[in-house]
């Protein structure tokens, strides 16, 4: 199964490009128009995410406040201008049907890099060999660059070898991860929903080099969402008295926020972004900020959740101030069917891996909502961790993966995608349909 070194150099190179041209969250347009060149000329079936959602802006929340810029940058990036012009969203399907009865199954990476300055430095490889982000404050920081470059060279072992396989195969590149927004918007696809099975994978995580972890566990339950408190301006040194002041009911709303972080070993509370764009010499008007809570279940998280919208209901109608708030993502819990999670062992074995000690994930994945979508359908889905000795951790300035486990990495997944799908080649080349 061991490809040849030219694959193993097209596979790195591929990830090296999507490493040098990061996209956010929705505007992974360049990323798109690549991937759907790349398997539309290896004959398999592109279906695009904007032409399956009725509405995308209804269906995916904020993904047209960057569209025009982000498609402008694709294009000044040499992306294919006759797939970029037809573009509605970023993201699409890639569908292999061999013509032939057989399991119907779907591989899931995700496309989005996340906001955070690449290193600059010679200690840095992807900056020393010419690789690192072009994009100022955005980086692939948590792999996913490795993801599509193994999902798009997954579906290219599978087209070089449809006529002796049977079923068929959803390769789905997914917007939006992080912030866990992209997958809540295809859950209802009944291009996924009709999967016999569907796996998502991570690189690193809890795994190095040489391990994988077939069944992780830990998955955290999550929801996202933006806080606005908006008070009254006034000028702070004539008249403080006739302002509300935003600021001062948002810092005490915060500090209180952080204290559901210790409900419980399990809790997690975070503010990332907290922002007042006032003068030093106005009573803030409005503050804004983004919040996440975390949990190990469904029913802790909702109770952060519903916790923080009271912290938030009192502190500001004590201060009175006025109350804004809007869910902006959700991540659901992982539970993998064990058939498929057997199977993921096996395939780690027969590429090579061996199972890793630690399982737990500890982590938020959007996939859940995909994975749950399947299983709630009659079909099984799996999460898996394929090790990978990162340079730094996941959201870090200095990620960077371990390329040289890569080529293991497709073995693995070629190896799991075609399991029990071999047929003997027909006299004649079936009707293909992908």
């Amino acid at each position: 199964m061991a490809g040849t070194r030219n694959e193993a150099a097209a596979l790195i190179r591929l990830r090296r490009d999507l490493h040098r041209h990061p996209e956010a969250a929705w505007q992974e347009y360049r990323t798109t128009a690549l991937v759907e060149r790349i398997l539309r000329d290896a004959g398999l079936a592109i279906l695009r995410l904007g032409d399956l959602l009725p509405d995308p802006g209804k269906d995916a929340p904020g993904c047209q406040e960057y569209a025009a810029q982000a498609k402008d940058r694709a294009l000044a990036e040499d992306a294919p201008p006759e797939i970029i012009r037809k573009l509605r969203l970023s993201g699409l399907l890639a569908v292999l049907d061999t013509g032939r009865p057989g399991p119907r199954r779907g591989l899931r990476c995700d496309l989005d890099a996340v906001p955070v300055q690449e290193a600059e430095d010679a200690g840095h490889r992807p900056f020393r060999e010419g690789f690192a982000s072009a994009h100022p404050g955005i980086s692939h920081a948590c792999g996913h660059d490795g993801h599509t470059a193994l999902a798009v060279h997954t579906a290219l072992r599978l087209a070089a070898r449809r006529y002796s396989l049977r079923g068929s195969w959803v390769f789905i590149f997914q917007p939006a991860e992080e912030g866990c927004r992209g997958a809540w918007a295809l859950r209802s696809l009944p291009q996924i929903r009709e999967l016999d099975e569907l796996y998502g994978f991570h690189l690193g995580i809890c795994a190095r080099d040489g391990e994988i972890v077939s069944d992780p566990d830990h998955f955290l339950v999550s929801t996202k969402f933006d806080v606005t408190i908006r008070g009254l301006s006034a000028h702070a040194g004539i008249e403080p008295e006739k302002g509300i002041n935003a600021l001062r009911c948002a810092c005490e709303s915060a500090l209180r926020l952080f204290e559901l972080g210790s409900l419980r070993p399990s809790a997690r509370f975070n503010i990332g972004m907290f922002s007042s764009p006032n003068p030093r010499n106005a009573v803030a008007d409005h503050v804004t900020f983004q919040c996440e809570c975390r949990d190990l279940t469904e029913k802790g998280n909702d109770e952060i959740l519903e916790r923080a919208r009271e912290i938030l209901r009192e502190t500001c109608s004590r201060h009175g101030c006025g109350l804004d708030t809007v869910i902006t993502g959700r991540a659901a819990s992982i539970t993998n069917s064990p058939t498929l999670a057997a199977a993921v062992a096996r395939a780690g074995a027969a590429a090579g891996l061996k199972e890793g000690a630690y399982r737990h994930f500890n982590a938020c994945e959007d996939c859940g909502h995909l994975i749950r979508a399947v299983q709630d359908a009659g079909g099984e889905g799996a999460y898996f961790v394929i090790g990978n000795s990162i340079a730094a951790g996941h959201h870090s300035s200095r990620f960077d993966l371990s390329e040289e486990s890569l080529p293991r990495a497709l073995d693995l997944l070629t190896c799991l995608l075609t399991a029990d799908s071999n047929s003997e080649a027909p006299d004649q080349p079936p009707q293909i349909r992908g």
